[in-house]
């Protein structure tokens, strides 16, 4: 993915952040278990698919309870850890179809960090993720292909796409945003990219136009029309 350096160092450096902020809670909820740099990915996640695509890390890890700790004593330790440290806490009890959890999530500036524990199976999973980054600019619209300068004797600017040569409505990224600021599928395209009807020419030869396409250009004299067509 194509990235501004400063912005992907930014992004590293909140994914070290992560480490060490999950590593801190760690050591006073479970304090035997040591949290290795490789629980950090190599490469961060697509967190929000809005243009620009905005970035984060994330990570998780999974350990079993200590022999000598109930899940109640981890859930007190966690709220402590998460209280010491300034974050936002919230405390749920969740049900699920194998068994029930506690989580305990934090949250502050922009980072979530959560540990759930399963007190029937003795897990406990810490994870976390960082505060979404957009690694470059929202990409620029395309330059038209063809221009009323540059438009070739005998030809018109596409009707459709008025000489951009690619879709009009995706611009040739072959995504559209929605209302919500989301990517979705350009509808009109689908996926091709290109205008569908120059083929990204950017315009359209006179002679070849048809009797509904010359209606779009009002400065066109209408073409003799033959018995046969009319």
């Amino acid at each position: 993915m194509p990235e501004e350096p400063a912005t992907g160092a930014e992004l590293r450096r909140l994914g070290l952040m992560l480490l060490a902020q999950v590593r801190i809670i760690a050591a006073h909820v479970t304090p035997t278990v040591v949290i290795s740099e490789s629980a950090l990915p190599e490469a961060p996640e697509v967190a929000e698919w809005t243009e620009p695509l905005r970035y984060r890390f994330a990570l998780r890890v999974q350990i079993g309870l200590d022999a000598d700790l109930s899940a109640d004593e981890i859930v007190r330790r966690a709220v402590e850890a998460f209280s010491t440290g300034g974050f936002d806490i919230v405390e749920e009890r969740r049900t699920g179809t194998v068994a029930a959890r506690v989580v305990v999530t934090g949250s502050r500036a922009g980072f979530r960090i959560a540990m759930n524990v399963w007190p029937a199976t003795g897990d406990v999973v810490y994870a976390g993720a960082t505060p979404a980054v957009a690694l470059r600019a929202p990409r620029a619209r395309p330059a038209p292909v063809g221009t009323a300068e540059t438009v070739e004797p005998g030809h018109v600017l596409c009707y459709e796409c008025d000489g951009l040569g690619w879709c009009p409505a995706c611009y040739g990224f072959s995504w559209v945003v929605n209302d919500t600021g989301l990517r979705q599928s350009c509808p009109e395209c689908q996926n091709y990219r290109i205008c569908p009807i120059c083929r990204c020419a950017g315009q359209l030869q006179i002679a070849r136009l048809r009797r509904a396409e010359r209606a779009f250009y009002p400065e066109l004299a209408d073409p003799v029309v033959s018995e046969d067509e009319s």
